[in-house]
């Protein structure tokens, strides 16, 4: 952190304090609430980026804190790709395919084909009669290869999984 001690005022970049808030979610205002100055006195310090000793510790802190927020996000993320790989190697052990439920939400000029969004937001497609499973249908799929699902489930005669 670029920091440099004057007398009584320590200057640091305006920008390096401007991203600690940001990350940390906090305005000018309520940082300056937090150290026990008026919002216009906070104003002012940013603009002059000469900061009291007391709101570098209080910058610091959070930085610390933020850097604290995204070691547990990453490190949660790492867990669940590894939960994911884990599962995938077992599935793939025991010989069942990915089975997920999505929705129709293009039939292309094929009449044979869907194109199909499921609820993490990926796509696929998937071949059917023509004339079933049309805009909006929920659909059960099995993945096969690639983005190609094959259907599975039951079905109603209106189309509706059952």
């Amino acid at each position: 952190m670029a920091i440099q001690k004057a007398t009584d005022v320590v200057v640091m970049e305006i920008d390096v304090a401007k991203e600690i808030l940001e990350k940390a979610g906090i305005g000018r205002d309520e940082f300056a609430e937090m150290v026990g100055v008026k919002p216009v006195t906070m104003r002012m310090t940013f603009y002059n980026g000469r900061f009291s000793k007391k709101a570098v510790a209080k910058l610091e802190e959070l930085a610390g804190e933020a850097r604290e927020a995204d070691d547990i996000d990453e490190v949660t993320e790492m867990i669940r790709e590894a939960q994911e790989v884990k599962a995938g190697m077992i599935r793939q052990s025991m010989g069942t395919p990915i089975e997920a439920i999505g929705t129709v939400y293009l039939v292309p000029r094929n009449p044979y084909w869907r194109m199909v969004e499921f609820s993490d937001g990926t796509h696929g497609k998937f071949r059917a009669q023509a004339g079933k499973f049309l805009l909006g249908a929920k659909v059960k799929l099995r993945k096969v290869k690639g983005d190609e699902w094959e259907l599975c489930g039951e079905y109603d005669r209106k189309d509706r999984l059952v």
